[in-house]
């Protein structure tokens, strides 16, 4: 084996690794919430906030950091971030104020956003393109192994040792993934050569975190539906913006010019939109409607991740020998399929349907992941495979933000500021009716796109990197 083969190898495992560490904590917070909203008196406004600002601050800086990465150093930033990670996934295990959790977890969402804009940029440079496939399948395949441990071990700690606990075990994981990524990632650092594009940053960031709060506090406030309209404004400008700067954050006409990629990544925003809450709202609806403990909750919630993890590495390997969107399109119909069965729960209470509907998204997500951001990558231009890498979880993330908003805002319009518990009950299954109906809608949307994509293309994605699919 040459050593070129071998660093290679050491690249994949260690992205794989740290693929594995920050799924593991993020899925495990989910079981804890009922447990952590109950112990700190939060409402059900405050515990999906709790998520949102997550994955909205993930999604408003992690285009920056795929700059950065491309000027910089992508191994630095990946390492950098595993690192502030477990800091700060060990800090949340022992804060007892609320809005200094909210703060912690922001700054946790901003590491994350340095490894979410770099792992598949740093992937796409160290494996040959033949076999892009099998590497980003088996990345995506620790990513969800996280996934269904996360539940799994959260239950039963939460249930024997309380939620605290869970924090520190993903401390403990996330350290191993950072000394993982110091040792195996060569670091090259350098600051950029060119002027940073700071009004793009602060209008993207500003206009996604006035989505966020707005959506939250749209129903009980004035102040959130101002905030609805000033994020319209923010992004509006920052359209404006990257059209003349000298140095922009996303190129925008690389991407009206490159339809593939284009394509990709609007089936890749609306797919996490259409279905991402789901688990969220099983987990309250299995512990509060149902009255699970965590424990139980979590070991049904390992369906899908289950199904991903053992179906998203093979899935990579037939992405490199098959037209990857054909593989993207069948995951997307069973992920409708999956999120139709989930929005008859809460008025049929069948837990048959449950299954189904975790089956669907377990299967289709596994089917969907790796050859639609092998496609992604693919079609990058060699010089900004940082800034696709970014795009593509920024897509990722704010598909995931705009389905945890839409949950956000029937929880506050349905539970408001009233604890969980028994009288809460009528109200978060009206909550989770609604939420599902939307997100259903959004599913069935990137089903319709992946399909149009799908029959209306017939030239075949160009295997070598950097070529521009839209002219094949």
């Amino acid at each position: 084996m040459s050593p070129a083969t071998t660093q290679n190898r050491a690249v994949v495992w260690t992205i794989a690794f740290t693929n594995f560490a920050t799924p593991f904590m993020f899925s495990g917070v989910g079981v804890t919430l009922p447990s952590m909203g109950r112990e700190l008196q939060m409402g059900g406004a405050e515990i999906g906030l709790f998520e949102t600002l997550y994955l909205g601050t993930a999604a408003a800086l992690v285009l920056p950091a795929g700059r950065l990465g491309d000027a910089g150093d992508k191994n630095t930033l990946f390492s950098v971030g595993v690192t502030v990670f477990a800091i700060t996934t060990l800090a949340l295990g022992f804060l007892h104020s609320v809005p200094l959790l909210l703060a912690v977890r922001v700054l946790q969402a901003t590491s994350i956003a340095l490894v979410a804009a770099t792992n598949m940029a740093i992937l796409t440079e160290s494996v040959p393109g033949d076999r892009l496939g099998r590497a980003i399948g088996l990345s995506i395949g620790a990513v969800y192994t996280g996934l269904s441990a996360g539940p799994f071990v959260a239950g039963i700690i939460t249930t024997g040792l309380g939620w605290r606990w869970v924090y520190g075990l993903s401390a403990v994981v996330s350290c191993g993934a950072a000394m993982a990524a110091w040792r195996g990632l060569k670091h090259r650092w350098h600051w950029p050569r060119f002027p940073f594009d700071w009004a793009g940053t602060v209008t993207s960031a500003l206009g996604l975190m006035l989505l966020i709060w707005g959506s939250a506090a749209a129903a009980e406030s004035t102040y959130g539906r101002f905030a609805l309209a000033g994020s319209v404004v923010c992004l509006v400008a920052f359209v404006v913006i990257e059209r003349r700067a000298a140095s922009p954050l996303v190129p925008l006409g690389m991407l009206t010019t490159n339809l593939v990629l284009l394509r990709a990544l609007t089936v890749q925003l609306l797919t996490y939109a259409g279905a991402v809450g789901t688990s969220f709202m099983f987990s309250l609806y299995l512990q509060e409607a149902r009255g699970w403990s965590a424990q139980e909750a979590g070991r049904i919630l390992m369906i899908s991740p289950v199904l991903m993890a053992l179906l998203a590495p093979p899935s990579g390997r037939l992405a490199d020998r098959v037209r990857p969107q054909l593989l993207a399109t069948a995951g997307v119909a069973l992920i409708v399929c999956g999120t139709v069965a989930a929005w008859t729960v809460p008025t049929t209470g069948s837990l048959t349907l449950l299954v189904i509907g975790l089956v669907g998204h377990g299967t289709g997500f596994a089917l969907f992941s790796s050859p639609n951001m092998t496609v992604i990558m693919r079609a990058a231009p060699k010089e900004r495979t940082g800034l696709a890498s970014a795009l593509a979880a920024q897509m990722r993330t704010l598909g995931m933000v705009t389905s945890m908003m839409l949950i956000t805002l029937f929880l506050a319009i349905h539970v408001g500021d009233q604890g969980l518990g028994p009288d809460s009950v009528p109200g978060l299954l009206t909550a989770m009716q609604w939420a599902l109906g939307g997100i259903g809608l959004l599913a069935i949307w990137a089903l319709v796109t992946a399909l149009r994509d799908v029959l209306g293309q017939r030239s075949a994605l160009p295997a070598q990197r950097g070529a521009d699919p839209s002219r094949s």
